[in-house]
């Protein structure tokens, strides 16, 4: 089995009928059973591996998951990490040490599971195991396979039944913050959704949490204390001295100050969130300073150009972009001499209204509209649309193009040498802009 044959196996298989969380999360009593029997398959990959954190929030979960795999590689642990979803390609999901998974490692792996999914679909009471849960079972197996110290799980949506807490025991819960997103799933209201994300508590371990409000803070505090856990909630009053460039973020926390390439003074609670998970877990200071410094975090306001300014930005629900334009407000553009121009296009489940009436109050001068084309699963907001919400809130020119190629080139002709041209409210939009810029 080459990459193709195994991508397009592992695509196929959501063909089969299932039940979805993410299309229904009101009976969950089959989704962690299932992903647990086929782990039984596999011989258990998940018990072989022996340490675990656990990441999940509403933002910031991704850029958290980043830095603590970065401090884990310089205290010279050798780890593992998930991301969801992937910018471009499937291997992105998967990284140990410096190295995503390889294309030649994927197909291997898929041709191992191909039987044992024969197996699985013929003595499994349940029915088929979704994209997310196969996805988490590579994982598992993967890390087992190169004999991981640590495995950085971010879950994919929710926490209580996401597929990443099949996990059998672990030493850090991290709950970045809970914010209304995924409302249709998780609930209404951020009580119901702070219940669903403190279900990752489910053994006695750390818990870390950036979360502000009392109200909030107090769901997960009881669910700390039912699994005999213990809490640190880290406050903003305990980040001080905040400076943020187009170099980057300085803050000082604890005592200490720490600098990460990361623009936005929002990366300064997610550092100081892995700051105290590492801590936590016994990392010597210098290891954990070294990893702030050292970390990647791609497509979250990352600077492909500084002649015209290019960002790309994957912020994709309300509360990422709230921090896109806190930043681009503070670092990009302070005395908005400079035009402003800016790729948009959304995944089709995303409230437009909320994140473009936030957008607009950076006063673009033009805004493009279009789509991601390398992700045939997520379902996009019409260009058209998103065109004509920009128009109920912004007297900002705005073109249309289904093909970000033309998106891209057209901002090309027009985005001049001291211009601003910002990508965001799609992780896969500005992947595609990066790969058209290099």
């Amino acid at each position: 089995m080459n990459y193709h044959d195994a991508e397009q196996f592992l695509y196929s298989l959501s063909n089969l009928p299932r039940k979805e969380y993410m299309t229904d999360s009101r009976d969950c009593s089959e989704y962690l059973p299932r992903v647990q029997f086929f782990l039984d398959i596999l011989g258990n990959p998940e018990k072989k591996i022996p340490h675990y954190i656990h990441v999940t929030g509403t933002s910031g979960k991704g850029s958290t998951v980043n830095y603590i795999h970065s401090i884990l590689k310089q205290a010279g642990k050798k780890v593992g990490s998930t991301t969801s979803p992937h910018p471009t390609s499937i291997t992105e999901r998967w990284k140990v040490g410096n190295v995503c998974m390889t294309k030649k490692e994927f197909a291997n792996i898929m041709e191992t599971f191909s039987p044992l999914l024969d197996e699985y679909i013929r003595t499994s009471p349940y029915d088929m195991l979704s994209y997310f849960d196969l996805t988490t079972a590579i994982a598992l197996y993967f890390f087992a396979k190169k004999k991981v110290e640590w495995a950085i799980l971010e879950v994919g949506c929710g926490g209580t039944y996401d597929a990443t807490n099949v996990i059998p025991y672990k030493d850090v819960a991290v709950i970045t913050n809970v914010g209304l997103d995924h409302t249709e799933l998780l609930g209404k209201t951020k009580q119901e959704i702070a219940v669903r994300k403190a279900g990752i508590i489910s053994a006695p371990c750390t818990v870390i949490t950036g979360e502000q409000s009392t109200v909030i803070k107090k769901i997960i505090e009881t669910q700390a204390k039912k699994q005999n856990s213990k809490i640190h909630a880290i406050s903003k009053k305990e980040i001080c001295d905040i400076t943020t460039d187009l170099n980057g973020t300085m803050f000082t926390y604890q005592g200490s100050t720490y600098h990460t390439t990361a623009l936005g003074e929002h990366q300064s609670m997610n550092a100081a969130i892995a700051i105290d998970a590492a801590t936590a877990i016994g990392i010597d200071e210098k290891h954990i300073a070294n990893g702030i410094s050292h970390a990647d975090q791609p497509l979250r306001m990352e600077v492909l150009s500084e002649m015209p300014l290019i960002i790309l930005d994957g912020a994709h629900n309300a509360d990422k972009i709230q921090t896109t334009v806190a930043s681009v407000t503070q670092v990009l553009r302070p005395d908005k001499k400079r035009n402003l121009y800016i790729i948009n296009g959304f995944s089709g489940d995303k409230d437009l209204k909320k994140m473009i009436s936030q957008l607009a109050t950076l006063n673009p001068k033009a805004v493009v509209c279009t789509r991601n084309t390398i992700n045939h699963f997520r379902k996009v907001a019409s260009p058209h649309d998103i065109a004509n919400v920009w128009n109920n809130y912004s007297d900002a020119h705005t073109e249309i193009f289904l093909q970000p190629q033309d998106a891209f080139t057209w901002a090309q002709k027009h985005v001049k040498k001291h211009d601003i041209l910002l990508v965001t409210g799609s992780l896969f939009v500005s992947s595609e802009i990066k790969s058209f810029f290099y």
